[in-house]
């Protein structure tokens, strides 16, 4: 974002940006939300590697077939759809070449969720350092050597995805050979289909922010969102990372009846994630002024303020992920798709006027108030199905003291307080420091603890047994 800021405008930037919006939607639309009933049916057929094939199988065979269908539609009308979503100076086929990698992005996350599921954290990881260091190394070669301007990271984001999408075929070929199987794909269905309004209209919640930004304001304002949002977001990148290890491990549980047997084993395993991720939160919102204005042209100023108000935001997101788990494991899929529904009214409702008043920081706090009580609201409906006893006192601390760091840092930057530079990097390190030692008193951070995660993450039977 550093290099691009001072290559693209915030308009030309906007314009990009839009376009991955509407190309999500469409791509998680047509994938009917398959990818959640192939995750959840995995550790049914996970001990048969047949099994386990036909499985992932009929789940791309599904989704590939309806991916050439909208690709085919889309390519026959682009010029009038890009002329009704985009502004009127942006490229004819943008549009279309990032649906082309966001279809085959969408292809790569089953095979990837075979490797998360089956613990290989480290194959998983290789995989996302290749895919996210070839389109570094192609959008900065195409934005200096080439004038295709806002095309360069289109064509970066297709030929990085087309690469990892390709390297994973090649890798899971002889394990996962194509064997298509009619019943699986039905069982899966069963989960996915009645989720397919949660994914399109959560992947609608998640981005009416900027949608809302580009017909309301204007792309430009859409660009420094955007920017601050793409800051902010490496916290939830990070909260997904832990996820990707602590969700299936959570399913287990789960199934083997632990919040039940043992009514403590859930939080206590649950609770240094939480932990590690508000921290990260933390770090991001706090630091977010100093870091951008380091990296970013000055056109984009505003952004570390939206970073530093959507870091709260994705902070909610940590119990989300986990409401989510419960529902789907009480197979109420239904009642996901309902509160997303709700949820993204609530969206609506708010951003709107928030955007009107106060533009890009108006987006941002409607958008966190939004999630906010739709988390509540959601986890409620989740302790009905399936009940998880949580420690709520280390919980509400954790996130004060981030609520805290958040608020000072929301006035520092708006000069509501005089502090100079010194000061105000003393005031932060503080927080870090109240933090680290909250960690401690609530017995968090331990060298057990910090053992544990050591053993799940880097496990070399578990590597071994798959590579």
């Amino acid at each position: 974002m550093g290099v691009v800021t001072y290559q693209l405008t915030p308009g030309e930037l906007g314009q990009f940006v839009l376009t991955q919006v509407y190309a999500s939607i469409a791509v998680g639309a047509v994938n009917f939300g398959l990818l959640v009933g192939y995750e959840r049916n995995f550790f049914i057929y996970e001990k048969s590697t047949r099994k386990s094939a036909q499985l992932i199988s009929s789940a791309l065979f599904f989704v590939l077939t309806n991916l050439l269908i909208l690709l085919f539609i889309v390519h026959l009308y682009q010029i009038e759809i890009s002329k009704l979503l985009l502004s009127n100076d942006a490229p004819i086929n943008l549009l279309f070449i990032v649906l082309i990698a966001t279809s085959i992005s969408s292809l790569s996350q089953y095979y990837l969720t075979f490797f998360k599921n089956s613990g290989l954290a480290k194959r998983y990881v290789q995989f996302m350092i290749f895919q996210t260091g070839c389109y570094f190394t192609v959008a900065i070669l195409l934005l200096f050597l080439s004038n295709l301007k806002v095309l360069s990271l289109a064509y970066a984001m297709l030929i990085s995805n087309a690469l990892t999408f390709i390297f994973l075929i090649m890798a899971l070929s002889k394990r996962l050979p194509p064997i298509f199987n009619k019943e699986m794909l039905k069982d899966m269905l069963k989960i996915s289909l009645p989720l397919t309004p949660r994914v399109f209209f959560g992947l609608l919640s998640t981005q009416f922010d900027k949608i809302m930004l580009g017909f309301i304001g204007s792309t430009e304002l859409v660009g420094i969102y955007s920017v601050g949002q793409k800051f902010s977001s490496t916290i939830y990148q990070f909260m997904n990372g832990l996820g990707r290890v602590f969700q299936p491990e959570l399913y287990r549980k789960l199934f083997a009846n632990k919040h039940q047997a043992k009514t403590d084993e859930i939080n206590n395993f649950i609770m240094p994630y939480f932990y590690l991720s508000i921290f990260i939160a933390l770090l991001v919102a706090i630091f977010a002024k100093e870091f951008m204005s380091i990296l970013l042209a000055n056109e984009y100023y505003q952004a570390s303020i939206i970073t530093s108000i959507l870091s709260i935001y994705y902070a909610s997101f940590f119990f989300g992920k986990i409401v989510g788990n419960q529902l789907i494991y009480a197979k109420k899929t239904f009642i996901i798709s309902f509160l997303t529904l709700g949820g993204i009214f609530l969206n609506v409702v708010l951003n709107i006027p928030f955007i009107i008043k106060w533009g890009v920081y108006g987006a941002a706090w409607a958008t966190t108030i939004a999630s906010i009580l739709t988390t509540y609201i959601t986890y409620i409906v989740a302790q009905r199905y399936v009940k998880i006893i949580w420690q709520w006192r280390p919980i509400w601390l954790i996130y004060i003291v981030f609520i805290f760091g958040v608020v000072f840092t929301l006035i520092d930057s708006s000069s509501l307080i005089k502090m100079n530079i010194y000061m105000s990097l003393i005031a932060k390190f503080i927080f870090i420091f109240i933090f680290i030692a909250l960690g401690f008193k609530l017995n968090i951070l331990t060298k057990a603890r910090a053992q544990d995660f050591k053993v799940f993450l880097f496990t070399k039977a578990r590597i071994q047994k798959f590579m």
